[in-house]
C-alpha cells in the first residue's frame, strides 16, 4: 500500500466518521433540545391562560405542536 492510498484511507475513514456524528446530532441530540425548548414554551404561555384545567391543556398542546412545526420536527 502507497503512501498516498494510506492518506486517502485514513481521510475516507475521518469523513465517515463525521458524517455519523452529523446524522446522530440532527436525528438524535437536535430534536431532543428542540422539544425541551418547546415544552418550556408552552407551560409559560399555558401558564397565562387563566380559563380551566381542559383549556390550558389545549391550548399547551396547540403551542407545543406549533413550537414543533416552526422547527421542523415532527411530533
Amino acid at each position: 500500500m502507497s503512501n498516498l492510498q494510506k492518506w486517502f484511507l485514513i481521510l475516507a475513514v475521518w469523513i465517515i466518521i463525521l458524517a455519523l456524528i452529523f446524522v446522530f446530532y440532527w436525528l438524535a441530540i437536535r430534536p431532543a433540545k428542540i422539544r425541551q425548548k418547546c415544552v418550556k414554551e408552552a407551560g409559560i404561555y399555558s401558564a397565562e391562560v387563566k380559563s380551566s384545567l381542559s383549556g390550558m391543556f389545549e391550548v399547551n398542546r396547540a403551542i407545543y405542536s406549533d413550537c414543533l412545526r416552526r422547527h421542523g420536527v415532527e411530533r
